[in-house]
């Protein structure tokens, strides 16, 4: 009896995992603002995430510039934004300050 009861546990189980839409377990909306700031040649890569992700949080706003790896870390360093795009290795200096690469 314990062994009907628990294959039929397992199979509901299942068939909710396979029929509710993955947008049902989101319940958090995430709101406010990410920006970024950096490489020239991480720009059009990071706008396209950026729309995507815009889709799935209508209520986040996200605000991309391009103006160099160097201006992308010092603003990253320096709390203007909260993401620096950097096309280059992270210098030990910058570590020390608290960057760290995120490979894309």
């Amino acid at each position: 009896m314990k062994n009907i009861v628990f294959r039929a546990f397992a199979a509901v189980m299942i068939l909710m995992g396979l029929l509710i839409p993955k947008q049902a377990f989101m319940q958090e909306k995430l709101q406010g603002k990410i920006t970024i700031s950096g490489a020239f040649a991480l720009y059009p890569m990071m706008v396209r995430w950026a729309d995507e992700f815009r889709k799935l949080h209508p209520g986040l706003r996200i605000d991309v510039s391009a103006g160099g790896a160097g201006k992308g870390m010092t603003d990253a360093l320096g709390g203007m934004v909260d993401i620096g795009m950097v096309s280059r290795e992270v210098y030990p200096a910058e570590t020390k300050k608290g960057a760290f690469a995120v490979a894309v």
